[in-house]
């Protein structure tokens, strides 16, 4: 694994809690100097968590857009743009959606959650990757949902998978720039998000019986991935890491 070099940027989408929040303090643990954190509605969380990072020297935007509007990206760029002239890391760490059964999604539903877990990642990378100097990365989160089925996750399962695909498009695409683009495919974990599933203690139990590893995933253990793909594996672009714990073996 490589060392970052100094006056390293990053932009995290969907930075303020849950995974986002723990890859913002891994990489800020780290030695990179500037994190720009987009959010959409978690304000105090956005507010509490670029208190804790500037206290320990690190300078942080918080960049308040609905990521599903394309005006929104737009504007967020040009933001950007104003306020840094190289991005060395981008994470999509964004999602959205209804948990019901992909025969019961209505379209507005459909399309919500594939312009904010999908779309948004290529039209950001569009946006910013001019910004972003030879060996910088990009790197999406998946989750296994988009590999087999899981009951009430038809629409971001399905939205995943496009995301996934996406990745090796835009890491042959940006290739030529010497950009990698990977991606993390996630497990179930466990904290705050974990509530809003549809009759979570039995997917829990289910869960936990047939991983090996014998526990849920934590953010922790996404943002060890991430910065993994961001800083190191110099020969890797267009590919997966699946983490869940041994999950997929079973």
């Amino acid at each position: 694994m490589s060392t970052m070099r100094p006056e390293r940027t990053a932009v995290i989408l969907g930075g303020s809690r849950g995974v986002g929040r723990a890859i913002a303090r891994y990489l800020a643990e780290r030695g990179v100097t500037h994190l720009f954190i987009v959010f959409l509605e978690q304000v105090e969380a956005a507010e509490s968590l670029t208190r804790e990072l500037e206290s320990c020297g690190v300078k942080v935007t918080s960049l308040q857009y609905n990521l599903g509007v394309a005006e929104d990206i737009q504007t967020m760029a040009e933001r950007i743009r104003k306020l840094t002239s190289q991005i060395d890391y981008l994470v999509h760490c964004v999602a959205l959606t209804t948990f019901k059964p992909l025969m019961r999604v209505r379209p507005n539903q459909w399309d919500l959650t594939m312009a904010v877990s999908t779309r948004s990642f290529v039209h950001v990378v569009q946006q910013l990757s001019d910004l972003m100097p030879r060996g910088s990365s990009v790197v999406a989160i998946s989750s296994t949902g988009s590999q087999r089925f899981n009951a009430n996750y038809g629409a971001l399962g399905v939205s995943k998978s496009a995301l996934e695909s996406a990745v090796r498009y835009l890491a042959v695409e940006l290739a030529g720039k010497e950009i990698r683009v990977n991606g993390v495919i996630s497990g179930l974990l466990g904290g705050a998000s974990l509530p809003l599933f549809p009759e979570i203690q039995e997917v829990v139990k289910q869960t936990l019986e047939r991983t090996p590893s014998g526990r849920l995933g934590t953010p922790d253990d996404i943002a060890e991935a991430v910065y993994f793909l961001l800083t190191g594996a110099s020969w890797m672009t267009g590919q997966h890491l699946i983490l869940d714990g041994g999950f997929c073996l079973t």
